[in-house]
């Protein structure tokens, strides 16, 4: 008995599901019948109990999903953080927050009516630490508040200094930490852009996403969350597109299984989505493959929004407004699994084209690997995709495409059996697909196990390479 029999479940699949997979199959042979292993696979992909069950588990949020949150927390440090809170707002005035905002075109976030709480932190290194011990509290309580820090001369002094500073705070709303985001013309000597508290008893940063005790009421109502890079994009999603969509961040980490749990906890992941809208750099696009890997297991409804270049949701508020973060979140926008499924095939081309036989073999079962472990409904879209791409720029035939797609399933679904590792170079994928093809048990498999060398062959000699 295999392990997805053993949680209950089997390989028999939806009608929906086999028929999804056959629709693909031959959506570019007009014509032709659908084969017999195509048809037989088909039945074998579905999301059984037991593959859904090994994901919500990976996902950390089955319990999330029907369990309140039981939080029991230092008193006096939960009072500190409010009372730093009231400190840091009552210091907005007169500082170059106000300004540094509007030129953003954030300043509805310093309305007494905005859930985010701006504040300020002095450029003075005792200003927080001398106004909470006025008000009584000890100085090892301050310590553990993780906002005073013991200092180089061995004095205490404040963590934030001349610093933009927004609270973050737990699922129920209550402050547990700030991020300060530091002068707009202060250097890297001033230290990092955007500064954390450190890990307390009370907080550690990847359990929490900020914007999302914020945006509560909104998610409620029925906007769509969108994962973003920092707390300044936050607040640019949701004011750009207030009830529509609403920015949730976790604060320069990757996300972790404690935040789309948070996550969870709020708004119905399955039925709602979620957008990304990381940065357009590398180190975005990365982080979007990542978090793709996290939330695929909880909902297929991903979405990546394509923003310009070298530019984040704050900065297209500021330069273009409101109107177009939101037609760009509307709009400019693909499903979140071609992201990674053209990532793989990059690492091929290396922003070129496919030249060589063995690029294009390297790069299909590279990206084939990835789309078997895909959630059955976006297995057919996504091998759709990469057929027609195969069979429109490089002259495949889509059945050639097929195959190797159907052969990666097998691997990735086929008790017992480990994926096949994939050659790191076009040099090293020579010497794989020259290797003795794997036998098949049938005699209707002879054409799909056809040496892969020999069809490397048959596509140079008709000039495709």
């Amino acid at each position: 008995m295999n392990r997805d029999e053993a949680a209950g479940g089997s390989y028999a699949a939806p009608a929906a599901v086999a028929q999804n997979w056959l629709d693909w199959n031959t959506a570019a042979s007009v014509g032709e019948q659908p084969d017999k292993k195509s048809a037989e696979l088909a039945t074998r992909i579905s999301a059984t109990p037991g593959r859904v069950a090994d994901g919500l588990a990976r996902a950390e949020t089955r319990l999330a999903l029907h369990n309140p949150v039981l939080v029991t927390r230092d008193a006096e440090l939960v009072q500190i953080h409010a009372e730093a809170g009231r400190f840091f707002q009552a210091r907005l005035a007169g500082s170059w927050v106000p300004d540094y905002l509007a030129s953003r075109g954030l300043a509805t976030a310093l309305l007494p009516t905005s859930p985010w709480k701006i504040g300020y932190a002095p450029a003075s290194w005792t200003a927080l630490t001398g106004h909470l011990r006025q008000l009584g509290h000890c100085d090892a309580a301050l310590l553990r508040s993780g906002l005073v820090v013991n200092g180089k001369n061995g004095q205490l002094r404040d963590h934030f200094h001349d610093r933009l500073m927004i609270p973050l705070r737990a699922e129920d709303g209550i402050a547990i930490a700030f991020i300060g985001r530091r002068h707009p013309s202060a250097g890297d000597d001033h230290g990092p852009k955007y500064l954390n508290s450190p890990d307390t008893e009370m907080f550690t940063k990847g359990r929490v996403l900020a914007g999302l005790a914020e945006g509560r009421r909104a998610l409620h109502a029925g906007a769509q969350p969108v994962l973003v890079e920092g707390p300044i994009d936050a607040m640019a999603v949701s004011i750009s597109a207030p009830g529509q969509f609403t920015g949730v961040s976790p604060c320069g980490t990757a996300l972790t299984s404690e935040q789309v749990t948070a996550l969870a906890r709020t708004v119905s992941l399955p039925d709602r989505g979620l957008r990304v809208a990381l940065d357009a750099d590398r180190a975005g696009r990365k982080a979007a493959i990542r978090t793709y890997a996290r939330l695929a297991p909880v909902t297929t409804h991903l979405i990546a929004v394509t923003l310009p270049d070298g530019h984040d949701p704050a900065e297209i508020l500021q330069q273009d407004g409101r109107r177009a973060l939101r037609d760009a979140l509307t709009d400019q926008v693909r499903p979140l699994a071609d992201l990674v499924v053209d990532a793989r095939l990059e690492e091929w081309a290396h922003g070129q084209e496919l030249r060589f036989a063995e690029q294009q073999m390297g790069a299909l079962r590279a990206a084939a690997k990835v789309i078997a472990a895909m959630p059955a409904d976006q297995v057919g879209p996504q091998a759709s995709r990469l057929s027609a791409l195969y069979v429109t720029r490089y002259g495949w035939h889509h059945e050639e495409v097929t195959r190797e797609i159907i052969d990666a399933i097998e691997h990735h679904y086929q008790p017992g059996v480990q994926s096949s590792t994939l050659p790191p170079s076009p040099a090293a994928a020579v010497a794989h697909a020259t290797a003795p093809p794997r036998q098949r048990a049938s005699s209707d498999m002879t054409e799909i196990a056809c040496h892969p060398s020999a069809r490397m062959e048959r596509k140079q000699s008709m000039g495709r390479g």
